[in-house]
């Protein structure tokens, strides 16, 4: 889970600042988690606890409601009534990542993403990108190869990924699909590690924080090693809240694919 965390705070920083290529600086001193972080860290809870996802996306938001948030999404999960709230955003696929990592099966996993995006995004076209996500992520922990991860992608999910990644195509694909993550998959397939995945993620542009973060997750869940570096330099930045649901949440459910994050975290 710490990679879509990571990959939003890596992204932050070039929300308006597009990269000609994919050589630069990686995290910047402004460098900051925004809502992706606290609402991610909102399913991961939701998981822990046992509690549906709508009362931790209302408790998270409560607690960091300067977290940049959209307005409507704000006014719904800090009130009081049980109105339903439909957007056409991608907050949904940026924050269910930890449903990947924690399935027992495929089949929970797709099942799971559509319960969670459901509460805030119920559209056809966004529960299909969480359960893309929330599929390939868990395709990756469990040791599948990319072109495994491709197939389930094309013939269960219906995307039609491109061959050669490219910012026009990836352009064409969120217009397409109405969703930053067939771009977001298109990096990781398109990498040989996490960081090249990071970065190429955020050289196509668009909102980067959110494509970085889907990029991130799975990329941690296939390669299952994020330079130690990159690790320390963007978690320092979380509070300790997160950090702790984050520690708890990859020693409940990440130990096959890290060593326990408190032994990068006592390396600060």
């Amino acid at each position: 889970m710490r990679g879509a965390i990571v990959g939003d705070i890596i992204g932050s920083a070039f929300i308006n600042s597009p990269q000609s290529n994919i050589d630069f600086q990686l995290l910047k001193p402004f460098s900051a988690y925004t809502d992706d972080t606290v609402l991610t860290i909102a399913t991961a809870d939701a998981i822990l606890r046992h509690i549906s996802f709508e009362q931790a996306l209302r408790e998270w938001t409560q607690k960091y409601p300067k977290a940049g948030y959209q307005a409507e999404f704000l006014e719904w999960a800090l009130s009081n009534h049980t109105k339903p709230y439909k957007s056409c955003g991608d907050g949904a696929a940026r924050r269910i990542s930890p449903i990947g990592f924690a399935a027992i099966s495929l089949e929970q996993a797709i099942a799971e993403a559509e319960k969670a995006t459901a509460i805030t995004h119920p559209s056809i076209d966004k529960i299909k990108a969480s359960q893309a996500l929330c599929g390939s992520i868990f395709l990756a922990k469990t040791g599948r190869d990319k072109t495994s991860i491709k197939d389930f992608l094309i013939n269960t999910i219906g995307y039609d990924l491109p061959e050669t990644l490219s910012k026009e195509c990836a352009t064409m694909m969120e217009q397409h699909y109405c969703s930053p993550v067939p771009c977001a998959i298109a990096a990781f397939l398109d990498a040989e590690n996490f960081e090249e995945a990071i970065r190429k993620a955020i050289w196509l542009e668009g909102p980067s924080n959110t494509i970085a973060s889907i990029t991130g997750a799975i990329s941690q869940a296939y390669y299952k090693h994020i330079p130690k570096a990159i690790t320390r330099k963007s978690l320092s930045r979380l509070d300790n809240e997160l950090e702790k649901v984050l520690i708890h949440f990859e020693d409940s459910y990440c130990k096959e694919l890290f060593s326990p994050l408190e032994e990068v975290v006592s390396n600060y």
